[in-house]
């Protein structure tokens, strides 16, 4: 008995600290006219916030001789201090060059996830949600297309340039 109420009250304690470095400050409150650089796993991306609830990138992710050139919307559908909410729709194309074979396609997902900002600068993001992929590749002279739905999850860590007009003092 003794270990679950330890538990309990450790459990208690971190959520109370985990709320509070949540409300303690606001800093996904106004994404408005920032520009984001991500870096995941494996791709580089460039983010520009419109406002605070509309988003878009592009994205260039690479890997074993696969590459995918795709773009993104978001729509921040809830923030709260250090926490962004999103969902949004990408799409892409996509060209490989591996080992045995050789082609392009494309691909299409909606997605939802969130950005925890650690500060005004710096956040780490993940998201998931199915994607359909649909490659052609032509071998011993014949075409195949091959499509299907993944599950794909991302996570990466962004850092944002601040291009809105800072207010002057007047004298």
């Amino acid at each position: 008995m003794d270990r679950f109420f330890k538990k309990v009250v450790s459990f208690f304690l971190f959520s109370i600290i985990f709320i509070y470095n949540l409300s303690s400050t606001s800093m996904s409150a106004n994404l408005s006219k920032k520009i984001g650089v991500g870096i995941g796993y494996p791709y580089f991306s460039i983010k520009y916030n419109f406002s605070s609830k509309i988003a878009s990138e592009i994205r260039y992710a690479t890997g074993e001789g696969i590459n995918v050139y795709a773009g993104r919307f978001y729509w921040n559908f809830f923030q709260l201090r250090k926490l962004n909410a999103f969902t949004g729709i990408e799409g892409g194309y996509i060209d490989f060059d591996t080992l045995d074979t050789e082609g392009t396609g494309y691909e299409g997902s909606i997605f939802i996830g969130g950005e925890y900002f650690i500060n005004p600068k710096f956040s780490f993001g993940l998201d998931i949600g199915p994607v359909y992929i649909s490659v052609d590749t032509a071998e011993l002279g014949k075409e195949f297309n091959v499509g299907g739905i993944e599950w794909v999850s991302n996570l990466c860590l962004n850092y944002y340039f601040d291009f809105r007009k800072k207010p002057t003092s007047r004298h």
